[in-house]
């Protein structure tokens, strides 16, 4: 066809027009469809062809819908229809293009998957009181519900306990702060682990530092040291507890919340003279 007849707005308009409503044949026949209405308006019209000459000519092929039909293609097509002969239209680096996006989104899915289903963080090895004072106050009374670890409370002042933890993933687990929706007002509590001689075998040294955030790598130990200052004002008698503790933990690119129950274990701390006279 002469660039001069294909350029005509009016054969441009009814070329798209019956491009769209061949959308549901095979796409070999919707091509050579075109090519057949191509060469007859190349026959029919010349170069120099005006609006009326034109329009004539393609009134005599019919609309565009009309000539789908004829050829075998419905006028109405459904979505399932369309959306298999687009398809059927895509350039080899197209499908290459899609099946690279799969394969992404596929990789994606499964990182999240595998990562989000990884081991928590347990408890395992040592526990007991971090300050001499509260060790050498303290009192351990076993029931069935497991161990007890019991020392008065130190009103205002800052105390504290150690626990083993254990990573029984394959992934290293991040530990970055106390989860904030878990804090009690009344014992702000902050958090580390030690780093240092002996980490590895879940224990400590005088030169041990502690500190947050801090890894733990798969399938090791490491000890946790939990500070709280004692706000709570309970009359002697009473106490109140620790039985688990709630951190916010990295696990590969995502942060999550994991908590840790002290299992068989308590530490507790009773009511004094001191903390019965808070204000």
């Amino acid at each position: 066809m002469s660039a001069t007849v294909l350029e005509h707005p009016l054969v441009r308009e009814y070329l798209r027009r019956l491009a769209a409503a061949c959308a549901a044949l095979p796409a070999g026949q919707a091509r050579e469809l075109r090519e057949q209405i191509i060469a007859h308006l190349d026959e029919a019209l010349t170069p120099g062809a005006g609006d009326a000459e034109v329009a004539a000519e393609l009134a005599r092929l019919g609309a565009p819908g009309a000539v789908a039909a004829e050829a075998g293609g419905p006028v109405s097509r459904s979505l399932g229809a369309r959306l298999r002969t687009r398809l059927s239209r895509l350039r080899w680096w197209a499908w290459a293009s899609i099946a690279v996006v799969v394969a992404l989104v596929a990789v994606l899915v499964g990182y999240v998957i595998v990562v989000q289903n990884a081991a928590a963080l347990s408890q395992g090895g040592l526990s007991g009181w971090w300050f001499r004072q509260d060790a050498n106050r303290g009192t351990m009374t076993t029931t069935i519900s497991g161990t007890q670890f019991s020392v008065p409370e130190r009103y205002h002042q800052e105390q504290g306990f150690v626990i083993g933890v254990y990573n029984d993933s394959d992934w290293t687990q991040t530990i970055e702060g106390i989860d904030s929706d878990s804090e009690v007002p009344t014992l702000p509590m902050t958090v580390s682990v030690g780093v240092g001689p002996q980490d590895g075998d879940g224990s400590y040294t005088a030169q041990t530092r502690w500190l947050l955030p801090a890894s733990i790598p798969p399938h090791s130990y490491r000890v946790i040291r939990v500070l709280f200052t004692s706000n709570v004002c309970q009359v002697p008698g009473s106490s109140v507890g620790f039985q688990s503790i709630s951190l916010r933990v990295r696990v590969g690119l995502f942060t999550r919340t994991e908590n840790i129950q002290f299992v068989r274990t308590a530490f507790v701390i009773t009511g004094t003279k001191a903390s019965s006279h808070c204000p």
